[in-house]
């Protein structure tokens, strides 16, 4: 990590510049709005799209960064993949084995930003989402991973979890508790479920006939006008001219909605923890019963009721559990404020958070040395970080964020693929032997020093496979390495650019085409490194021109044999780590089939305890290596700027220690913003 106070240190003549100006400065400068100093801003290249951390939108780093200030739960998940619990907001326990079954406990501190108690209601409409048990029919996802197609009339919630799929029987409810049982173990049982969309305004936007369609056929926000709307945590209540508040008496005339309490024709307001009550409730009963009627309407607001531009046209929806809450959501960010109705041990350190997502990388530099943002995380290049170490009053930390990997395509006829030697007496053999000869002449060192060192001081090469994005995210022993387990995987340190001790699985040269997202500079240097280290191994390495790298890596297998790509950390480590590597694995793909490992990954998947399943992740890493499937590189670098002030020099502007570097590959982000809370 680097850190540089810039600008803390003047020579003679400008200390005597200071002294000559300073109180001409002192008369002329604009004077600080004094609410500027309850105030924090900051910059950073990612839009908010959804506060449904279930949805692909939701998943969008943009997004985890924002849930990660405005929401609360159960568990946050911690850069290394540490799960840590929130005992302000209640307590996750597994009480038996065989069947696992867990048991959720809620708090009495814990709330929405609306003053409504969290209750079971909000996780099982989350269970009903994410297990899959009710949705009438699979959906089509688009390019962006949403559900497609005309889901109006049909139960589809379309957000089945790898965890929850397995826990097929309707959670039972008890007071402040929710158990969970299990068809078979789940590794990921600390994070399989959590609270997501407040169950109490789902229900009420699906249920309640007076409740305006939604999501409307044509959404159209009108964002400023409802940014002056008072936002749920400010007041305590919800108030919005377009949908009625959580406390709307519902007209009951189906039977998905519950019954009235206030009188016909009565001009009392009702009481809103009453109504909200009610419809929480009318969710449990449509889950537990499973009401068709309720559950189509219900799984259509689910799926669109956190997207921004629903949130920015309806304050109801910006409801959530954490220390902050939604106030302004438009095309140049989010502000967030002081949930006044937070009762947790992490409370809301300032008034306000302004996430600005209009800014270019330098101008958020920029901004920073002109007091017009706190903290900036620009995307790191060789420019900015320029920009950033040469402006006054600034403090640079450096870090890595998701790891940068070296994946190889074993099927659809490439160099790698057995069927492309069958002449040999073992293709398979044949094709592993080309696989780990090609890798043992990978240039780490070299794409550290050459491609992230000049970004990140502290880079180092990474032998993490599993999808974490900390260093102390389980690393997996080279080929070479004194406790590698396999001594045949390779005579040469793979990555040392040495060239293997024979060729005889490449007696011609072979052409190896790589695929990579060169609009990065750093995979762009990646791949540079790759060509003329190829070269020297005896490989002509060729870089793909593919307009859409993403797209050509999930579903042209054909145009690639290895691909440079970043992995990072997911909300479901472990099933996210089967799925990527798995025979026929949803998201495998490089084609990698081994029957040995599949049985590894069905032990680890079913790892009741997690204090053993670091080791066996480390196994299945180790494994992978040394089959030639993989090789880590290195994790990509980031940035993160802080304004360098003092409340006697700067009074009126907040005074900040140094902000951690932040990392969008993280699946969740609660532990960046602890500086922004008490």
């Amino acid at each position: 990590m680097l850190r540089t106070r810039v600008g803390a240190t003047r020579g003679v003549a400008a200390g005597l510049v200071v002294v000559l100006t300073g109180a001409l400065a002192a008369c002329t400068s604009d004077p600080v709005d004094p609410a500027r100093a309850g105030t924090v801003a900051v910059g950073v290249d990612l839009p908010f799209v959804s506060l449904n951390g279930a949805t692909a939108a939701g998943r969008a780093p943009g997004s985890v960064l924002v849930r990660g200030l405005v929401q609360s739960g159960f568990t946050t998940l911690a850069a290394d993949g540490t799960v840590e619990q929130d005992a302000s907001f209640g307590t996750v326990e597994k009480v038996a084995d065989d069947p696992l079954t867990v048991r959720y406990t809620i708090a009495p501190t814990a709330r929405w930003s609306d003053g409504v108690a969290v209750t079971p209601a909000d996780l099982l409409l989350e269970w009903a989402a994410r297990s899959g048990q009710l949705d009438e029919v699979v959906p089509e996802l688009d390019a962006d991973g949403a559900p497609a197609g005309d889901l109006d009339d049909v139960v589809a919630f379309g957000a089945t979890s790898a965890a929850l799929a397995h826990a097929s029987a309707v959670p039972a409810v008890d007071g402040a508790t929710l158990t969970v049982v299990y068809d078979t173990p789940v590794a990921d049982w600390q994070v399989a479920l959590d609270v997501n969309l407040p169950a109490h305004v789902v229900g009420r936007l699906a249920l309640d006939p007076a409740a305006p369609r939604f999501p409307a056929q044509e959404p159209a926000a009108d964002v400023t006008a409802q940014a002056e709307a008072p936002a749920p945590g400010a007041s305590g209540t919800a108030a919005s001219d377009a949908t009625p508040a959580p406390g709307a008496a519902p007209d009951a005339t189906t039977t998905s909605a519950p019954e009235a309490t206030s009188t016909p024709g009565a001009t009392a307001a009702p009481d809103p923890a009453q109504d909200a009550e009610r419809w929480a409730a009318a969710v449990v009963t449509a889950v537990q019963q499973q009401d068709r009627a309720a559950l189509v309407p219900l799984s259509r607001v689910w799926r669109g009721a956190g997207r921004a531009g629903a949130v920015a046209a309806d304050p109801t929806l910006t409801t959530t559990t954490g220390p902050y809450v939604l106030e302004r959501v438009d095309d140049g960010g989010v502000e967030a404020v002081r949930n006044e109705a937070y009762a947790g041990e992490r409370p809301a350190a300032f008034d306000r958070v302004r996430l600005r997502t209009d800014l270019d990388p330098l101008a958020q530099v920029a901004a920073v040395g002109a007091d017009e943002l706190d903290v900036a995380a620009p995307l790191s290049t060789a420019d900015v970080l320029a920009a950033a170490v040469d402006a006054d009053d600034v403090t640079v930390v450096t870090g890595g964020d998701a790891v940068l990997q070296l994946v190889v395509q074993e099927a659809a006829g490439g160099a790698f693929d057995p069927a492309a030697h069958a002449s040999a007496a073992d293709p398979a053999a044949a094709a592993a032997e080309l696989r780990r000869a090609f890798l043992a002449g990978v240039p780490r060192e070299q794409a550290v020093n050459d491609v992230v060192a000049p970004l990140w001081e502290g880079a180092e090469v990474s032998d993490v496979v599993a999808a974490q994005v900390g260093a102390e995210a389980p690393a997996a022993p080279q080929p070479g390495d004194a406790d590698a387990e396999d001594a045949d995987a390779g005579d040469a340190q793979a990555g040392d650019g040495r060239a293997p001790a024979t060729t005889d699985a490449a007696p011609e040269r072979v052409t190896v085409r790589v695929l990579a997202n060169t609009a990065d500079p750093v995979r762009a240097g990646v791949v540079d490194a790759l060509v003329e280290a190829g070269r020297r191994a005896g490989f002509d390495v060729e870089p793909v021109e593919a307009t859409d790298p993403a797209g050509t890596l999930r579903t042209r297998p054909e145009d690639w044999d290895v691909a440079v790509v970043p992995v990072a950390q997911e909300d479901l480590p472990v099933a996210a780590l089967a799925a990527r590597w798995r025979t026929g694995g949803a998201t495998n793909v490089t084609g990698h089939a081994d029957a040995a490992l599949d049985a590894t990954l069905d032990a680890l998947v079913a790892q009741r305890d997690p204090a053993v399943v670091p080791a066996q992740v480390a196994e299945v890493s180790a494994a992978l290596v040394a089959s030639g499937a993989v090789l880590p590189l290195v994790r990509t670098p980031v940035v993160t700027l802080t304004a360098e002030r003092s409340a006697d020099e700067d009074p009126g502007l907040p005074v900040l220690d140094p902000v951690p570097a932040l990392t969008p590959g993280a699946a969740d982000l609660t532990w960046w913003w602890r500086w922004t809370r008490r």
